[in-house]
């Protein structure tokens, strides 16, 4: 009967976001009641190693919600594609329209809302399904009626239909219920809470306008378009309410002094046609295969699953490390099987076709990836470095069907995320004078670290130049046993990590800002100058990092001359 679209992205849009999503898509599932209802949301754009946003909220959905939810993963790559130069982290037409070109096409009705609304159909026992069951063709409009944040703040998300009685008396009880009157085409104020249309039309004049990539007004247009086609825009007021869960305590980018709005006598005034002929083939993304979730309680929990079938567990309760002045290096000795989980954290969510470029010598940590994408239903491969892992055994070893051996080039052109793995547990093993253990030195570490280092620039380098050219998103990066030995101080010159504690043995982060070179090149100085020429004795066997530490110095003195 009804295709509900809504969209959104896993951040902190506006005032306690969270909750009163969870409170719309709950009330939403309440009121819908026919076989074939659905509630579509579109996640746009949310980075690729974090859940969509209805994932991120599953455990306050009910039953009933994560049954109707259809979840459409718009993801960064696809969306900066069609993102048409829209400056915007979430775009409502593209998003809605991916909605829409996937809807059940059975449904006879659209309904494009938000998920911050509440509908309180006015009939005792009736649901907006059976209202919608015996509406005559049209558009319908409902006016939003403002529920404040400290009201909505106190009911339970888990229980909407007290939450829908609670709305219902509030309303009369606390003088909620004001119509706000606008022009005939849009009817009402803040017309895009409720804009219930009929399938075939939507389709007919081709979708949401795309060209609209600043904020507001899409409502507007729309309104505008369908009441060119149907000569009026009905009300469904006799029928329903439709509550609106406030959050403008906290300023958000759409609503803030520095909003960037879409031209209304472009979009409105000016529009004289309900068609869009120019988008009329290309409109929701019909051409790309959209991923998509539903909440199982197979799919939400597939992590924990996975990590209990892969994981032997502890023979005792607990195990150790050091973190210690005395214990620099040792962290590239670490437990594969304790730093497992922190791993696959950062791979859980990402594509299932991407592919991951691992430049290391840990060919457990490999097995057990390509166990958990295994499991995980994942089609990419895992692109090694073949001079590291040769430098690391020095006898052949059977690498998982998923990798493929690659030079430094493929690597860096193929792969989606970077591992660097400073894993040293196959080599020799010596303990320094406080009895710590740390990678002996011999041929095979001194040619480890300096392939390591040399594919690590390599990589930043074609990162960089890729970035600069503005071809695609940046890369993640991901640094095992970086913390607290050579390689955390060698990376930071380059990558801004996220100090994520030791105990993890796992960094991440991105490629450092090039907009400021001399900021740069200052703390790129001070990172070199801390970890290289004042640590001499920390580094032996890593020439190129004091060759590079001195250059650096020398440039920067050079430009500080300059600037003053």
């Amino acid at each position: 009967m009804i295709s509900v679209i809504v969209y959104g992205r896993n951040d902190s849009h506006g005032y306690n976001l969270h909750k009163r999503a969870a409170i719309s898509l709950n009330c939403i599932a309440e009121v819908l009641t026919h076989p074939g209802d659905e509630i579509i949301f579109v996640d746009c754009n949310t980075p690729d190693d974090m859940p969509p946003f209805p994932e991120a909220i599953q455990d306050t959905l009910t039953p009933k919600s994560k049954g109707l939810l259809r979840i459409l993963r718009l993801r960064p790559s696809v969306y900066e594609k069609y993102k048409n130069g829209s400056p915007l982290q979430a775009l409502e037409p593209l998003s809605r329209n991916v909605a829409l070109r996937r809807s059940d096409p059975s449904n006879r009705w659209i309904l494009s809302t938000n998920t911050d609304m509440v509908f309180v159909v006015r009939a005792p026992g009736k649901s907006l399904s059976d209202i919608a069951a015996k509406l005559p063709d049209g558009f319908y409009e409902l006016p939003r009626f403002e529920v404040p944040e400290t009201l909505w703040e106190t009911v339970s998300r888990i229980n909407p239909s007290t939450v829908i009685e609670t709305l219902r008396s509030w309303g009369k009880n606390f003088h909620l219920n004001e119509v706000v009157i606008s022009r005939p085409e849009i009817r009402f104020d803040n017309p895009g809470d409720f804009q219930l249309m009929l399938r075939d039309q939507i389709f007919e004049i081709h979708g949401f306008n795309e060209q609209m990539v600043l904020g507001w007004h899409v409502d507007s247009n729309l309104c505008r378009r369908l009441y060119l086609l149907n000569g009026k825009t009905e009300s469904l007021l006799d029928n329903v309410f439709a509550y609106h869960c406030g959050h403008m305590r906290k300023a958000d980018f759409q609503h803030g002094a520095q909003r960037a709005e879409n031209n209304p006598e472009r979009f409105f005034s000016n529009v004289t046609s309900p068609f869009l002929s120019r988008q009329e083939e290309t409109w929701g993304i019909p051409h790309e295969e959209i991923e998509e979730i539903r909440l199982t309680d197979e799919y939400c929990m597939r992590f924990n699953h996975i990590l209990e079938q892969l994981l032997p567990g502890l023979s005792e309760a607990t195990v150790s490390d050091v973190f210690l002045p005395e214990s620099y290096n040792h962290g590239v000795i670490y437990d594969t099987l304790h730093v497992f989980p922190f791993l696959a954290d950062h791979l859980g969510n990402i594509s299932p076709a991407a592919n991951i470029g691992y430049c290391g010598g840990n060919i457990e940590v490999l097995e057990l990836l390509s166990k958990f994408f295994d499991k995980s239903g994942y089609a990419g491969h895992f692109l090694v470095n073949r001079e590291l892992i040769t430098t690391a055994y020095s006898k052949e070893r059977l690498l998982p069907d998923r990798c493929v051996l690659a030079d430094d080039g493929s690597l860096i052109e193929q792969s989606d995320i970077f591992i660097f793995d400073a894993a040293m547990n196959h080599f020799p093993q010596v303990k320094n004078s406080a009895g710590i253990s740390l990678p002996a030195r011999s041929t095979g570490t001194d040619n480890f670290f300096k392939n390591l280092q040399a594919s690590f620039l390599r990589c930043v380098e074609s990162e960089r130049r890729r970035l600069q050219a503005k071809k695609g998103i940046p890369r993640k990066f991901l640094l095992i046993g970086s913390q607290h030995t050579w390689f955390e101080g060698f990376a930071s010159i380059s990558i801004g990590t996220m100090l994520t504690p030791f105990s993890t043995h796992v960094r991440y982060g991105y490629i450092r800002s090039l907009k400021s070179p001399f900021a740069v090149a200052s703390k790129v100085s001070r990172q070199i100058m801390r970890f290289g020429l004042s640590n001499k004795e920390k580094i032996k066997g890593i020439p190129l990092l004091n060759k590079i530490a001195r250059r650096i110095h020398k440039r920067m003195l050079t430009w500080k001359l300059i600037l003053l």
